[in-house]
């Protein structure tokens, strides 16, 4: 490394710059908020290049870099839903705050200071954790392909993320659920979540493909979901699962019969509907007219029913916590019941469901203390 004469200076906002010509024969510099700091810094470039450990940083920005991170490091590697939230995340977030900035130029304190920005601007601490995430993967790679010698985004404070309030139902509650809705157009399709607990969107998708009546089970294995962004923007589309993975649940008595009742009910309004209906994937749960059902449609059916029982707070995912809940309460083994909800691990749903668990070790310990009490 050549250090330039009269290479530090003072500029006119008080920091410091010093310069320096790299391996690559260029010019560059070092700044600083002093000018001890800046000779630091030099002297730390000599060593580098002396070693031949420097990196010759991009001019890229932080828009141009992030770009060609999604274009061909993301794309068709990641789920459709997580692109879609990429370049939601970058569009919005990342571009209009830190885009011009050179990717060589950013600081811990430049990411820290969107961080508190965003949520300065009311962003919820879970999606601030996400485009944390994001904005590390595009720096990690950074570093990978020798662009920048460390990624600044490591030693950043994130918000608490607080989980949401799970509001199960009882078994009486259930119960009183069922009574207020079996009159209702979506009945068989909420009874049967109370049964399998799937979520919203693995719901609504179920076709009749899914369904095995001799063997009595539910192979769940796509979701229906609305797509964020992108050319299909708007459209409900069948998607892969939240974590890939397909499942199969086997089905109860109970659950088969309403998928039974669910068939023949499905017949009648075909015949009702005559040309105008229309079920083009063939779905277990749909309109009159054989379309799919909403999730505005299905939510207001739901909560016009837990405002009946005193319960407004209760949510449809509610539904899905209540099935675990009770399972646990049952005795179901965690591991048959994660495969069922279809998790990643035992541990995330012992997890979740740790106040199950809790009730569980009391139930044991109470069953244990009155068999040695007999004696």
């Amino acid at each position: 490394m050549t250090v330039m004469k009269n290479s530090v200076r003072q500029r006119s906002n008080g920091t410091w710059e010093g310069r320096y010509y790299g391996a690559d024969g260029k010019q560059h510099s070092v700044y600083g908020s002093t000018k001890n700091a800046v000779k630091d810094k030099l002297a730390a470039k000599r060593t580098e290049i002396s070693q031949g450990v420097a990196i010759t940083e991009t001019d890229l920005t932080v828009e141009q870099w992030g770009r060609e991170w999604l274009d061909n490091f993301k794309a068709n590697r990641v789920k459709h839903s997580t692109m879609d939230n990429y370049n939601t995340y970058f569009r919005l977030h990342i571009v209009p705050y830190i885009g011009s900035i050179k990717v060589k130029d950013l600081t811990t304190l430049t990411v820290q200071r969107l961080y508190n920005q965003l949520e300065r601007k009311g962003l919820s601490p879970k999606s601030i954790h996400d485009i944390h995430g994001m904005l590390h993967g595009m720096l990690d790679k950074a570093v990978k392909m020798e662009l920048l010698r460390r990624n600044v985004s490591c030693n950043c404070e994130l918000p608490r993320v607080v989980k949401h309030e799970m509001y199960p139902l009882s078994k009486e509650e259930v119960g009183q659920f069922m009574e207020l809705a079996k009159n209702d157009l979506y009945y068989l399709m909420m009874r049967l979540d109370f049964f399998t607990g799937l979520r919203e969107s693995e719901l609504i998708g179920l076709s009749w493909d899914c369904v095995d009546f001799d063997k009595h089970t539910l192979r769940v294995y796509r979701q229906f979901v609305r797509i964020a962004s992108g050319p299909d923007k708007g459209k409900m589309m069948y998607m892969p699962l939240k974590n890939g993975k397909e499942r199969t649940i086997t089905l109860t008595t109970s659950a088969l019969n309403v998928l039974k009742e669910a068939k023949r009910k499905q017949s009648e309004m075909r015949l009702r509907a005559g040309s105008s209906w229309e079920n083009e994937h063939n779905m277990i749960f749909t309109r009159e007219n054989g379309r799919f059902v909403r999730f505005k449609t299905l939510y207001v059916h739901f909560k016009a029913i837990v405002k009946k029982m005193g319960r407004p707070e209760v949510r449809f995912h509610d539904v899905r916590h209540t099935f675990a809940t009770l399972s646990l309460q049952s005795h179901v083994d965690p591991k048959t019941l994660s495969e069922a909800l279809g998790h990643a691990t035992v541990a995330f749903t012992l997890d979740v469901y740790g106040h199950s668990n809790e009730d569980m070790k009391q139930q044991a310990a109470d069953q244990l203390e009155q068999l040695i009490c007999q004696y």
